[in-house]
């Protein structure tokens, strides 16, 4: 496999275990050097910027990636343990590298419990795009691979040279992507999020609203073809297309997909909430953008913006009828798909953010895992409820317990709205408060009924973000205290590739 790597962008892979030892690599390509080999030549490496390891290295890899999957969690043959799969992207500076890394948990008969694994995919911190933009085709290959290997270790571990076969084909199949990658590769990661729907169907205010330019918002005018903003959030540089949806344009986008449609990260479709006559219209546009989509085999997640939907019209049973029959024509035209369907107004920015920040984490491998570590600290610290956001109130990751909704009286199908919805507020009010040096601490306290909401800013590699916690009472600060600087320090890798 060695001349494999030479010429590839992938730089390693290594299959790790956390069995009765601790966390170790057992997998290795290329193979380790010796400490000796590395002190001898590491001029040489150093000047040819080449990848080698010690098995010292590889163990440090290994560690960290178990770390941060089990922390100190077990977890019991009777668990549904097969549904616990996981990928991120993992920053090892050490090394100059990245990794996409892949979390599971394998059934041998030589383990009581379930035997927890990482698997990564290393390549140079400067091609690291390469795994953002790449990663959908990567996935598929991944499960498949253990698939097969999972069944290859169950009466126990096989020697290298048994198994090496097996890694050579995955690589071979890897190295196929990188001949014609998504994109060009490169070390910043740069993705477009397209806003489409028909004329008037809101997404110029949309984005209006999320930039804070109300001003804008009197006297708007359609938007005449595309127009193309960048942002810089969260480390990557984000191309927002805002397609004007006049059917001269609607004609050009689909002809000239190519430029348009290709290689869009996410779809924001905007459906006019008021307008049920051009329901059929803007369902046949949809359509035939996802059939685009299916035709370049890109998986575009799409967030459905039901617009217009203010707060004085949209319990009338008219409007209430007009979301009844777009969800039904949506749910027939996504059959395989998860629906994700927001009701915005621009009278109510934070419905606008909230849908904003949904779509934005779906452009992170790192969120699920980052939930799953979030769900365990929560739990070990007996908090109902937990948010983790940007400095602008986005939701990076969130937990809900059933003893939340209780708490707050709020009915579930309502918890997490409320709670998203009003997170930027939180924010928004902490950064007035700080501004004004009226903050003694990095915090701030809310008291409602019977319910505490405690607010913190954290840091995170010089990133500050924000943390909301709702408790029944106030004095589990001191245990939230006690496990934050541990959850974070073992969280901050997945936070800082949350997107770049």
């Amino acid at each position: 496999m060695e001349e494999l790597f030479e010429y590839s962008v992938i730089k390693g892979l290594v299959f790790s275990t956390y069995d009765k030892l601790g966390p170790q690599p057992f997998y290795m390509f290329p193979e380790f050097i010796s400490e000796i080999e590395f002190k001898e030549y590491s001029a040489e490496i150093n000047e040819k910027n080449l990848f080698k390891l010690t098995l010292r290295d590889y163990t440090q890899i290994s560690i960290k990636n178990l770390s941060l999957f089990i922390s100190d969690r077990k977890i019991s043959i009777d668990d549904d343990f097969q549904k616990v799969q996981y990928f991120a992207i993992l920053p090892h500076p050490d090394f100059n590298a990245t990794s996409l890394t892949f979390f599971h948990y394998i059934r041998t008969n030589f383990t009581e419990s379930p035997l927890a694994t990482s698997f990564s995919i290393l390549v140079d911190e400067n091609s690291r795009s390469f795994l953002y933009n790449n990663i959908n085709r990567i996935k598929p290959l991944v499960l498949e691979f253990f698939t097969e290997f999972d069944i290859e270790l169950f009466n126990g571990y096989k020697k290298k040279e048994e198994i090496e076969p097996l890694f050579k084909n995955l690589l071979k199949k890897l190295i196929e992507i990188e001949k014609a990658p998504s994109t060009i590769i490169t070390s910043k990661r740069k993705m477009k999020i397209l806003f489409s729907g028909l004329d008037d169907s809101g997404k110029t205010s949309f984005l209006l609203s999320v930039d804070r330019k109300y001003s804008k918002l009197i006297g708007l005018k359609p938007t005449t073809g595309a127009k193309v903003n960048s942002i810089e959030a969260l480390g990557a540089t984000i191309f927002l297309w805002d397609l004007g949806g006049q059917l001269v344009y609607r004609k050009r986008y689909l002809s000239k997909a190519h430029i348009y449609l290709y290689e869009a990260d996410l779809l924001f479709y905007f459906i006019d909430i008021k307008n049920r006559d051009r329901f059929e219209e803007s369902i046949d546009y949809l359509l035939n953008i996802k059939k685009i989509l299916n035709e370049y085999n890109q998986q575009t997640p799409i967030i459905f913006i039901l617009s217009k939907g203010d707060s004085d019209i949209l319990n009338s049973d008219e409007i209430q009828e007009n979301v009844r029959i777009i969800k039904k024509k949506l749910r027939e035209i996504n059959l395989d798909d998860s629906l994700e369907i927001h009701i915005t107004s621009i009278f109510q920015i934070f419905t606008i953010l909230r849908a904003f920040s949904s779509g934005i984490s779906k452009l992170s491998p790192n969120r699920e895992i980052i939930n799953y570590n979030l769900k365990t600290f929560s739990m070990k610290t007996n908090v109902y409820l937990t948010l983790l956001l940007s400095t602008d109130g986005l939701v990076l990751a969130d937990f809900y317990s059933s003893e939340a909704k209780k708490l707050i009286e709020i009915p579930e199908s309502e918890l997490i709205n409320v709670f998203e919805i009003t997170a930027p507020q939180f924010a928004i009010i902490y950064k007035i408060f700080s501004k004004f040096k009226a903050l003694q601490k990095e915090e701030a306290i809310f008291k409602v009924a019977d319910s505490v909401i405690i607010f913190r800013k954290i840091n995170i590699t010089d990133n500050n973000m924000f943390i909301l916690f709702l408790v029944d009472d106030e004095s589990k600060e001191e245990l939230i205290d006690e496990q934050l600087d541990y959850f974070l320090d073992y969280t901050k890798d997945l936070l800082l590739r949350y997107i770049s």
